[in-house]
This record gives structure tokens, sequence and C-alpha cells, in this order.
């Protein structure tokens, strides 16, 4: 079983708290009117929903549905986060016998888009499974901070602090499902231990240094990984090669230098990492069919928005 969400709209929060039980105290038996997200931080919850029973321990999520009953079966010491919400679109869902394959898809859909376009908001539905165990220790410290940030916000009731801690869950939702797909994609026999984290840590890397010098060596270095066969594993999962996407970045923050500043091209070229002004002339040309010149005055055109490629 998942669930259907539309990420477009943020969860409506009730409640948003830690919990700690000892014994010899149980979860209470209760019909909730709203859907309820638990993440476990210590001990063993040992809980039943519609009629399934579920051991949740440290690192594990579920989502409690507003249509099923669920109890305690067990006394235990144990502590978790709760968050009760509601949400104008969200869907039960059973998994069929392509799910899996599906939202494997789906991760390399999105690796592969260009993301300095708007098309890569045209998916806005989030898949999230029943239950997730969030094994990446940087997963489950992203969800934690996102939930403790969330409780902050729903406590301190400033201003539209029901927006920020409404935001704050729905990032956490999207950090839960995604470590669900990485989980997945790991089990695939085609893929080595690690590859799918090394991959998206070095595309977050490239998306946050690419002004940087990067050269295979450096990457070797700096993520432990043979550059070859890392370069292989990046071009199936993304589409391209590792250099290919890094010029992809550089020029569409070259555009945008070009488009919103009144910077010398040569300038330009250095601030996005291409220091040789002939060389980033040509790599820009390659990408965009005109020269950074061109595109430059056309930019300074009226409705130069809907000239612009890409």
């Amino acid at each position: 079983m998942y669930y259907e969400i539309n990420g477009n709209i943020l969860p409506q929060v009730r409640l948003a708290d830690r919990a700690v039980l000892e014994p010899p105290y149980v979860h209470k038996r209760r019909k909730p009117d709203e859907f309820i997200l638990y993440v476990m931080t210590r001990g063993t919850l040992y809980l039943k929903e519609n009629e399934k029973t579920y051991e949740l321990r440290e690192g594990d999520t579920i989502l409690l549905d507003p249509d099923f009953v669920h109890q305690g079966v067990k006394a235990s010491e144990c502590e978790y986060f709760y968050i009760h919400f509601r949400h104008g679109q969200i869907r039960r869902r059973r998994e069929d016998a392509g799910f899996s394959e599906r939202q494997i898809r789906k991760r390399g859909d999105s690796l592969k888009e260009d993301n300095g376009s708007w098309s890569r908001y045209r998916d806005s539905l989030l898949s999230f499974p029943k239950t997730v165990r969030l094994q990446n220790p940087k997963s489950y410290l992203r969800v934690i901070s996102l939930l403790e940030e969330a409780v902050m916000q729903n406590r301190n009731q400033l201003e539209n602090y029901k927006v920020l801690c409404g935001s704050r869950v729905m990032e956490a939702l999207v950090e839960i499902a995604r470590e669900a797909v990485s989980a997945e994609y790991a089990e695939m026999p085609d893929r080595a231990p690690g590859s799918c984290m090394r991959v998206q840590e070095l595309l977050t890397y490239i998306n946050t240094n690419y002004q940087e010098p990067i050269s295979g060596k450096m990457i070797e270095e700096k993520f432990a990984y043979n550059f070859d066969h890392l370069n292989r594993i990046f071009k199936k999962m993304v589409g391209r090669t590792i250099f290919v996407y890094l010029n992809e970045v550089r020029i569409h923050h070259a555009r945008e230098l070009l488009s919103t500043t009144s910077m010398k091209i040569s300038a330009v070229g250095y601030r996005v990492g291409f220091p040789d002004e002939s060389y980033f002339c040509k790599a820009f040309k390659k990408s965009t069919g005109m020269s950074p010149k061109q595109y430059e005055q056309m930019a300074s055109q009226p409705n130069m928005a809907q000239k612009k490629p890409g």
C-alpha cells in the first residue's frame, strides 16, 4: 500500500510534537479523523492497524490512515515524532507488480530533466509508502531536522506559522519518499552498493560548486571512487556524462548572468567556471545555438522569455 499525495498542496498540520512512551502504557485504540505520521527516534513501538502488526524501530516511519483503527499491542519504551495532518489531495493506492519499476523510472526521468527549465514541475505527485526505513543516516538526520523545525514553527504561533510548519512536513514527506526509492534502486541487480547515493552527492556537488575547477582526478579523490566507473553509472542514471552535465549547469548560470547583469562576456565565463573566453563562447554556442553576445542582445529585447532557448 502507498499514498499518492499532490506535492503542490501543503498538509494542514494540527499537531506536531515528540512523544515518549514507557511501560506499562500502550498506544490507545482509536480511529483518527486525520492522517498521522510517526517517525521513530528510539526504542520499539508495537502497533497494529487494520489487522496488520508493525514493529517500528529507530529510523522507521509509518503513515496511519483515518479510515483504519490502530492500537498498541505491547508495552515498550520508545520515542517518536508525530504529525497529525489533513491534506486536500491524498489517495490510498495498492502497489502492483510494476510499482517499484515505475518509481525507479520516475527517479531516472527526474535526474535526466533540464533543471534550468520549467518542465521539472510537470510531475507534482508524491508516491509515499505506508512504511519506510530511513537507512541512509543523512536522510534520517534530515527528516529529524525538518520535523524538529515543524514542531518549533507550530509552537511559536507567529503569523503564517502553520504555513511554515506545513512546508517542513511536506519536505520531510518528500525526503522519506526519496529514501524509499533509493532503497529500491540499490536492490537492483545491476547497481553497485552506494552508487545511487554517490551520483546524488555528485549532482549536489556540481550544482553547488560548478564555478570551481572540477576534474576527473578531483572527483576520484573527493568521492573515493574510480572516475570511469562513476562516469558510467552517472550516464546511466542522468542520461549524460559528468562533464556534459557540468557544462549544462555552467551554461544555465551564464545565461542568467547575461540576461540580468551588465558583466562582460569574459567575466561571465570566468564566474561560471570557464576561465578561457574562447572556450566559453564555443561551449555556449554549442549549447544554445548562439554566441554569448547574440544571447545578450536577444535577452535585452521585450518578451525575451518567450524567445530564449530552453
